[in-house]
């Protein structure tokens, strides 16, 4: 597949009583989702398939659309195949050690044709019907949220939908070249960096090698954070030693080695770019320790 376009979403919907109104906490519900469209081209980049990724974490949702991308370019069409494609051996292959054993929250859903055809953890019901909204609205997804109500209506239920979104990763591929953007977004302030892929001479660009070392700066970015913040609360004794969230800390720099390493892979075999550099794991956690030394050690 040469062309390959689409942009990350962090999703927040909220569903409240309008008699009530939204700040009503015990009749609002809120569902978060990250999402990402997958659109599946031939080399003629006529849309032969597309499939909706939703996913409680950004890196999980990138990195199985990475694996969807590349089912496609070694077997062509996943929903066509006389022996059904293996959703959960592919969703299981994504998700790391560390994200089993630490994050207990996390679910994926894949969607085709507005249907729910993968999932896997529990997600909010409210999605499945977004999708299947976007759907019947030829994917005109500003209209999804206002038809969702509207079913609401039909079904006798008196609800509003309150949607907001941000995108975290946008990425565009064309033959053998590539821009990444990824929003990186802190307690403090949001900043934005991008890096370019090239292929070197008598090379060729792997798209979901490029998306994999997205999800890994998303996940890096993220993780650095944490365990950034809990080196310090280690310090001070807010965190004990020998427990889980110690233990969780000091195996989070170990994934993020892992990560960097996918990261340094990509610059090996591609021609990397960044503007304005590369975000640096150590020197994430740092700031974060130095921010938590300051909240964490101020009065109340």
């Amino acid at each position: 597949m040469n062309d390959f376009n689409a942009s990350l979403l962090r999703e927040k919907f909220i569903i409240y009583d309008p008699e009530k109104g939204i700040a009503d906490k015990k009749s609002t519900v809120i569902a978060l989702s990250n999402r990402f469209v997958t659109e599946l081209r031939d080399s003629k980049s006529q849309l032969i398939e597309a499939f909706v990724v939703r996913a409680q974490n950004m890196h999980s949702a990138v990195r199985l659309a990475a694996r969807i991308i590349q089912a496609f370019e070694q077997g062509g069409p996943i929903m066509r195949r006389p022996v059904a494609y293996d959703w959960q051996a592919v969703w299981d292959s994504v998700v790391s050690d560390y994200e089993y054993t630490y994050n207990p929250q996390r679910w994926i859903a894949v969607y085709h044709d507005g249907k729910c055809i993968f999932h896997q953890g529990e997600h909010h019901p409210l999605l499945d019907m977004i999708e299947k909204c976007d759907h019947e609205n030829n994917k005109d997804y500003d209209y999804a949220v206002p038809l969702a109500e509207t079913l609401f209506e039909q079904s006798g239920k008196n609800l509003r939908i309150e949607h907001e979104s941000n995108v975290a990763l946008s990425v565009a591929f064309e033959k053998n070249s590539g821009r990444v953007g990824i929003i990186q977004r802190g307690p403090n302030k949001t900043t934005t960096f991008t890096f370019t892929a090239q292929a070197k001479p008598e090379k060729t660009l792997r798209i979901p090698q490029c998306l994999n070392a997205a999800a890994a700066f998303l996940e890096g970015i993220q993780l650095s954070f944490l365990v950034g913040t809990n080196t310090e609360k280690i310090r001070i004794g807010k965190i004990e030693r020998f427990s889980r969230e110690e233990k969780q800390t000091r195996e989070g720099r170990e994934r993020l080695k892992i990560l960097s390493a996918e990261i340094t892979n990509l610059e090996t075999v591609l021609d990397v770019r960044y503007r304005p550099e590369r975000p640096q794991f150590k020197l994430l956690m740092a700031e974060a320790e130095r921010m938590a030394q300051r909240t964490l050690t101020s009065p109340n």
